[in-house]
């Protein structure tokens, strides 16, 4: 990628928007999902060249295995497909033609307007991040401007690419540029000219983009999740341990919806410590299947030393146990029979604690309300609705069933927020 000046900028947020004006204003819904369709049976093709390039230069930018991407690159774009976008459009704003055109309603008529051009950060930790909102700018209409991780380019440069090679018109509203953080700028023009700003990342990025934001900011921050067994499912522990082990390791747990501690409710088949045992056998299992992928000298050292307090903790008679990879930092679980929620230093670590009844997460959970996203739940189906009330009081957002945790449905209110009806603005016209 050449060094993008100011002038250069720009130019491409003018041509994008002139594309915007020409074109994508004037396009119907269904011929957008039609473009991005077509785009997308490319990525999910295994022998199409826009797959395996990205199955060849993930790994290496990412740290992700090459058995990681392979394995994940369906689980991110299957999602979007057309299908699935329609039923979402339906979901939140009943009526997707409101998006083309005055439709009748009570009252009178409505229709939805898209920002003319939303700005999007994406961040650089994982492959997919942000694409929902790339795929969901263009339909609302916008042109569409990414800021892609200086680290991490390649998928959403490539994604642009694809979608231009096969619809140029839809190719044209969307531009992909990147640039090391920091420079004043160019961020004051990107944010500044943007009608709406979406961004991921830490707390501290999202502040100091917020600063030179003009029109409106989503900023999607550091999120923790984790998951829950309670004392009934667990006659089928081993399954259990197989799902909760798999939410783990894909991605290597660096998603916002990665969990970082299993809560397990005591007086079941299998106690808390004994199920400790069985998700360590499971990591192991999967490591064989789904290598982790690289990670940093400071990170395995940071793991070590949680391993050996863990140790140490053991030696001192507190209720702790350490299961440990036996080559390398590959995944790590620390039973603790206290059960105060503490964060993992990911890379496939977790903590398992116990709980005499699943009341004691609210007080639990308390500290922790504004960083919650996900929670996997195992419960016997009676107590569904209640477990689920309960996360919801204490600041959930997502619950969905263990195993599933890092494929969420478009219906996902990430953050809590509805995804396409956040974009648009309504304007209605009065019998």
């Amino acid at each position: 990628m050449s060094v993008l000046t100011p002038f250069g900028l720009q130019r491409v947020i003018d041509q994008i928007l002139t594309a915007r004006e020409q074109v994508l204003a004037r396009r119907s819904v269904r011929s957008i999902l039609s473009g991005l369709d077509r785009t997308l049976q490319l990525w999910l093709d295994p022998s199409s060249s826009e797959r395996r390039k990205v199955e060849t230069a993930l790994p290496e930018e990412t740290g992700l295995s090459p058995e990681m991407v392979r394995h994940t690159l369906p689980l991110i774009f299957q999602e979007y497909r057309a299908e699935r976008l329609e039923t979402l459009l339906h979901d939140e704003l009943s009526d997707p033609q409101a998006l083309d055109t005055l439709v009748s309603g009570p009252g009178g008529w409505r229709k939805a307007y898209g920002p003319n051009l939303i700005t999007q950060v994406l961040a650089g930790n994982l492959p997919g991040v942000g694409f929902d909102g790339i795929i969901f700018a263009l339909l609302v209409k916008s042109a569409t401007l990414v800021k892609a991780s200086s680290a991490t380019p390649f998928l959403p440069t490539q994604f642009a690419r694809s979608l231009a090679r096969v619809d140029p018109e839809l190719g044209a509203c969307l531009a992909v540029v990147t640039w090391p953080g920091g420079q004043a700028e160019l961020e004051n023009i990107a944010f500044s000219r943007a009608d709406v700003v979406l961004a991921s990342g830490t707390d501290e990025s999202l502040a100091a983009i917020r600063s030179h934001v003009r029109g409106r900011f989503i900023g999607y921050g550091h999120k923790l999740s984790f998951c829950v067994i309670d004392k009934e499912v667990l006659s089928d522990a081993q399954d259990l341990a197989r799902k909760a082990a798999y939410d783990v390791v894909l991605f290597d747990q660096q998603g916002c919806v990665s969990p970082q501690l299993v809560y397990i409710e005591e007086g079941g088949a299998v106690p808390p410590d004994e199920f400790a045992a069985l998700l360590a056998q499971a990591l192991e299992r999967w490591q064989h299947i789904l290598p982790r992928g690289r990670v940093t000298l400071e990170a395995s050292a940071a793991i070590q030393r949680m391993r050996d307090e863990a140790e140490w903790q053991a030696l001192a008679g507190k209720s702790v146990a350490l299961y440990a990879s036996p080559e390398g930092t590959a995944w790590t679980v620390i039973y603790e029979a206290d059960p105060v929620f503490v964060p993992s230093l990911l890379h496939r670590t977790v903590r398992v604690k116990p709980l005499v009844a699943l009341a004691q997460l609210e007080p639990v959970l308390e500290r922790w309300r504004p960083y919650l996203e996900a929670a996997a739940v195992a419960v016997d189906p009676t107590r569904l609705l209640e477990v689920g009330d309960l996360l919801g009081r204490a600041g959930v957002n997502r619950i969905c069933p263990i195993g599933t945790m890092q494929t969420p449905p478009l219906s996902w209110r990430h953050g809590g927020r509805p995804r396409i009806a956040d974009l648009v603005r309504w304007v209605g016209i009065e019998r």
